[in-house]
């Protein structure tokens, strides 16, 4: 069933691989795009090309992402906002934007290194709070509690910061790929090999982890606290990096992980692994093709699209959860 599934999401991806380099609101000659490149059409399939490939690696990484997250807290609902590494995202692009002068005086160090610096900073507090033994019911509270107060220092900085700057935030919030560029495409590519490489190698740790107390005791106490404080660092990164290229990114962490779970029958992560990155990657392009008005021709946020699709599933594996409990 692997097999036929990973087939199946591949042969999917390239189809919608290939739709987002047609359809757009401009038509191009495909042909003159690849042969003359500082032509017209071939700037445009540059940018096309550009933005399909972010695409497929934001899914693939929020959805990765995702997984090792739930597969840690031990929850299948909990998701990159669970560590409020989204809001500390938001919180140092808060900072850049709406703080009058910043965005002028500092844009050398550019919006990626506030959104990086606000995740890691919020991320650093997180472990320093939680304490040694790194409980992660504790850090989900303390993830809850930082986005909280990233939401309450936001609403200060909105009411303090000019008609420009408050615009410019709301639209990064929205979600877009419009900022997508070569340079930000291969450093998300270096960190999401990273990132895969980390999980693939924890992989066995986290399978054994996520059985229970009896099979944890076959882990020493310290490889616990070090791998759960190492594996929090590379998808605080991970989202952080996602979170400054193309704003905060719904519900993809959460739905992926548990439609695969659903579908395959299995919570093996060397199982789930190239199919969660298969399925992000296509669920976060369908978005981009609709959002950009490819499809219907309305132009969308990309959150607002990923919201619709992921809000009913999501719904769906509450009530089953709840459902479950009760029975």
């Amino acid at each position: 069933m692997k097999n036929s599934w990973l087939i199946i999401l591949a042969v999917l991806l390239f189809a919608l691989f290939v739709l987002e380099l047609i359809l757009g609101t401009v038509d191009i000659d495909l042909i003159k795009g690849f042969t003359e490149f500082n032509s017209i059409d071939g700037n445009i399939l540059e940018s096309r090309i550009i933005r399909a490939s972010m695409s497929v690696l934001v899914g693939a990484s929020c959805g990765l992402a995702g997984l090792g997250i739930q597969t840690l807290f031990k929850n299948p609902l909990a998701g990159p906002t669970t560590l409020g590494v989204n809001s500390g995202a938001s919180l140092g692009v808060g900072v850049f934007y709406l703080i009058p002068g910043i965005s002028a005086h500092l844009e050398w160090l550019g919006l990626g290194f506030f959104a990086v610096f606000g995740a890691l900073a919020f991320l650093f507090l997180l472990i320093v709070v939680a304490g040694k033994s790194l409980n992660l019911t504790f850090v989900l509270i303390i993830g809850l509690l930082l986005s909280y107060a990233s939401y309450a220092v936001l609403e200060v900085l909105l009411q303090l910061s000019d008609s420009v700057g408050i615009k410019s935030y709301v639209f990064w919030g929205m979600g877009s790929f419009n900022r997508a560029n070569m340079y930000s495409l291969i450093a998300l590519l270096l960190v999401s090999i990273i990132g895969f490489i980390v999980l693939k190698k924890y992989s066995t740790w986290l399978n054994i982890y996520s059985l229970g107390d009896t099979e944890l005791k076959l882990l020493t106490r310290k490889s616990v606290t070090f791998n759960k404080r190492l594996l929090l660092i590379v998808f605080g990164v991970w989202i952080g990096l996602i979170t400054s290229i193309v704003g905060p990114i719904a519900f993809v962490g959460i739905v992926v992980p548990n439609v695969l779970k659903m579908i395959i029958k299995s919570s093996n992560l060397n199982t789930l692994l190239p199919l969660t990155a298969l399925l992000g990657a296509v669920m976060v392009l369908l978005a981009d093709l609709i959002a950009r008005g490819a499809i219907g021709g309305f132009v969308l946020p990309v959150n607002a699209v990923l919201s619709v699709l992921g809000v009913p599933i999501i719904i769906y594996f509450l009530v089953k959860r709840i459902s479950s409990v009760r029975s």
